[in-house]
This record gives structure tokens, C-alpha cells and sequence, in this order.
């Protein structure tokens, strides 16, 4: 995030990568670095620099299963830190939703810094560098400083541990290794070469982060605000928007903070947040909301972030564990990036449901013969394997029927990230 003004609030938006042309232009794919600003938006990461790549992959501190990657956004620091010039932060979120109703664990957010002369970026413009690139990572390249033995896992862009000797790609481990052939190798082997296998479930739809100046927002009195509390959000049921799948609405707000699908939220803070987010122009689709540390008017807005209701605040913020600096609040994401980040999941189950509605409808039919023959036949003419094997696609398909596919999939609120406010150098340290 370039250097505009840090008192006032930066909104994300999301924006689509026309081509793989238009991709090599976000993050840190390219190598002039005077051209970065905003970030990324699922993918996966676009690494500042190989050095400090964790050893292993990213795992929720609740159920211990691999993180997805969620967003990246580049946010200089080197008025507190020469070392923090470059420097980016990478999210990343536990898929479970019953991981995500816990108020920590869940996610995840990595530090990334380097001062301006680096091994990595130019100072200055220059066509020819190379060294950015994940290809000029491994040990095929310079053998002395310039080679760091990083090879990225195929499905997740973080450190693989070793290659698949069937697949030839490296992966983070089995997880992916499992993912990958599933979805992508095994396919190739049996369907055309020419389709386009990309979707892997944990991988989220890619897309570029912008950010611009939130619109102005007027002061409101205490007395105003609270009359908007003391009303629902919808007294007449008919605020509805064209692109309702991108804008909050009364049951996004629902399933957000856990009200009943026939309630209204008059949690002063939900009132607060809807009216934040709904009470200005294009500002809808906000996916982030950035304003780092406390600025010198003191101003409480600076310090916290838009809460979407009253419980699972915070009671207190930890200190860095690196180096005991205060942690405070520099940005947030907002529930509006999940229509971003699993627009690929959505098309992928819909081609799902398509294809097993067919499945269903012959496993039916075969249940009802195999049912028929059973009725009419003698018992002892029944092989035993062939009660078993109804009795099985019976449950399969209950469980079908029922929605028992677990609960993978991504969920929040707001996700709020405090930082350390001296941008501090401890190794691999968590933001």
C-alpha cells in the first residue's frame, strides 16, 4: 500500500486478471517495485522474498489442517523501520467453519520485509532482473549467495518439502500431494489435454486488490446513533440490491452475527457496521478496510476496527513476541471478500449438484431393481455381499440428499489484524 494519507481510511476492492499478462503485474511478480501497490486477492501467495519461508505449511491452531491463502497486501513501514521499505502481509484462514465460530486460531497473518538494497528487487529499474521470480529460487541458479534451495508447492505457493516422482511438481506435503492428482493429474490422464483443469478446493479465486480513499463520512451524534439502534435494519422487507451477491443484506448480517433467519439485528454495533458500509456510494463492495496504528490526533477510529457486533471483541491485544513492541490495529477483512474468494467453489459445486443429480437418478433406479430381486427371490438365493452393497449406496445417498458433505468452506464477520507498531526483524514472525 503506497504512502497516501495514513490518517484516512484505504478501502480494498476486487478487481478480475484479464489474462496471466495482466496477473504478472500484482504483487511482487514484477520486479519494479514503484509499481506496487494494493495487492492480491486469493491465488496463490506472491512471496516478497524466499528467505523466510515457514519450514512447514500453515496449519489452524484449532484442528492442526492446512491454512488457505486469502489475500497479500504490500504496506511500506520504513518511517519506523529502514528494514521494513518493502514490506508485505500475507492472510491466511482455516477453511473449517466450525474452526472459524472460535475467536482465534483460525487465521493466521505472515510479515514479509527488506530495506531498500536487497538481493532481491533493483534499486532502479531494470528489465533484465530475474531474481524475484520463484524460478531463481532453487539451486539451479547462482550456487553462491543468490540460490536458496526454495522449490513452492504446486497447489498451495508455499515451501515443498519434496517431488512427486508420479506428478513431477513439488508439494507442501501429502495433503496437496492427494489434492493434486485428484483434481488435476488424474483427470489429464483420462480426459482431453486441451481442458483447463485449474480448480483445486484449496485454492481460492484469484483476483487483484486496489485500494482508494473511503468516501468522507460526516459525523454523527450520539443522540443520532442512537435512534438507528433502536431501529431494524429493513422496516419493510423491500431494500433490496441489484447485486445482492456482492452487498450485504439482512441475511448476510444474519449468518454473520448468528441472528434467526425471521430477525432483524439491533446490535448498535451490526447498525453501526451496516451503516458504514451501505450508508456510502460504491463502497459496497469493500472487501478490506486499512488504517494502521493510532495516528497523532489520538482518534479512537484509528485505533479500531469496524466490528460487526458487540461479542468477540478483544479483551486485550498481546504484545510482539519478537520484541515486546505494542501490537495495534492496521487493517481488517470484510465478509464481502468471500463472494470474491469462492466464486470458483460456487461454479464448481453447481457443475456438482448438475452432474450427481444424474448419478443419483441411476442409483435410485438400481437400489429399486436390486430391492425388487430381493423381495421376489428366496433368501437363501441372496448372496450376503448384495444386501451390503444396497445398503450402502442407500446411505450414500441419504447422506447426499441430506448435506452431509461437511463444512469446508470459508466464513467470517470481520477479520481484524493488529500488527507490531515497530515493524521489528524477529525471524519468521508472525505479524
Amino acid at each position: 500500500m503506497s504512502q497516501k494519507r495514513l490518517h484516512a481510511v484505504q478501502l480494498g476492492f476486487s478487481v478480475d486478471l484479464e489474462d496471466d499478462e495482466s496477473r504478472m503485474l500484482v504483487a511482487h511478480h514484477s520486479q519494479n517495485w514503484r509499481d506496487w501497490d494494493g495487492g492480491q486477492i486469493g491465488g496463490r501467495p506472491s512471496w516478497l522474498q524466499p528467505r523466510d519461508l515457514p519450514t512447514e505449511f500453515l496449519a489452524c491452531r484449532n484442528c492442526d489442517e492446512p491454512l488457505c491463502f486469502l489475500c497479500q497486501l504490500y504496506a511500506p513501514a520504513d518511517e519506523v523501520n529502514p528494514n521494513a521499505f518493502h514490506r508485505s502481509l500475507y492472510v491466511f484462514g482455516c477453511p473449517s467453519q466450525a474452526c472459524s465460530k472460535e475467536p482465534m486460531g483460525s487465521i493466521r497473518v505472515l510479515r514479509a520485509q527488506l530495506p531498500r538494497q536487497n538481493d532481491f528487487y533493483p534499486e532502479e529499474k531494470d528489465e533484465t532482473w530475474a531474481m524475484h521470480l520463484p524460478e531463481a529460487w532453487d539451486v539451479g541458479g547462482d550456487a553462491s549467495s543468490k540460490a536458496w534451495d526454495v522449490e513452492l508447492c504446486r497447489v498451495c505457493g508455499q515451501r515443498g518439502k519434496g517431488k512427486c516422482p508420479i506428478q513431477g511438481y513439488h508439494f507442501c506435503g501429502k495433503h496437496h500431494q492427494r489434492e493434486h492428482k485428484k483434481f488435476i493429474f488424474d483427470k489429464l490422464q483420462t480426459l482431453s489435454k486441451q481442458l483447463d483443469l485449474t480448480f483445486l478446493p484449496s485454492v481460492c479465486a484469484e483476483s487483484e486488490l486496489v485500494v482508494e480513499e473511503e468516501p468522507g463520512n460526516p459525523e454523527q451524534s450520539e443522540e443520532e446513533m442512537a435512534k438507528k439502534a433502536d431501529k431494524v435494519l429493513f422496516p419493510d422487507g423491500n431494500e433490496k440490491d441489484d447485486n445482492e451477491d456482492k452487498d450485504l443484506e439482512q441475511e448476510d448480517l444474519n449468518a454473520m452475527t448468528g441472528a434467526a433467519a425471521d430477525n432483524v439485528s439491533t446490535d448498535p454495533v451490526t447498525m453501526a457496521f451496516y451503516d458504514r458500509v451501505k450508508g456510502k456510494e460504491n463502497v459496497q463492495e469493500q472487501v478490506l478496510r486499512y488504517l494502521r496504528w493510532p495516528q497523532e490526533d489520538g482518534s479512537m477510529e484509528a485505533s479500531m476496527p469496524l466490528w460487526i457486533k458487540t461479542e468477540h471483541q478483544p479483551d486485550k491485544i498481546p504484545e510482539c513476541s519478537c520484541c515486546g513492541a505494542e501490537r495495534k490495529f492496521e487493517f481488517q477483512l470484510m465478509p464481502q471478500m468471500l463472494h470474491y474468494l469462492l466464486k470458483d467453489h460456487e461454479i464448481h459445486r453447481a457443475r456438482s449438484e448438475i452432474r450427481d443429480s444424474f448419478r443419483t437418478t441411476e442409483v435410485k433406479e438400481a437400489i429399486q431393481t436390486a430391492s425388487s430381486i430381493m423381495e421376489q427371490a428366496p433368501a437363501e438365493q441372496i448372496p450376503p455381499d448384495f444386501a451390503d452393497a444396497k445398503e450402502k449406496a442407500v446411505s450414500a445417498i441419504r447422506s447426499k440428499l441430506m448435506g452431509e458433505t461437511g463444512d469446508k468452506e470459508l466464513s467470517w464477520g470481520v477479520v481484524a489484524v493488529y500488527t507490531c507498531t515497530a515493524s521489528c526483524d524477529g525471524e519468521k514472525a508472525e505479524a
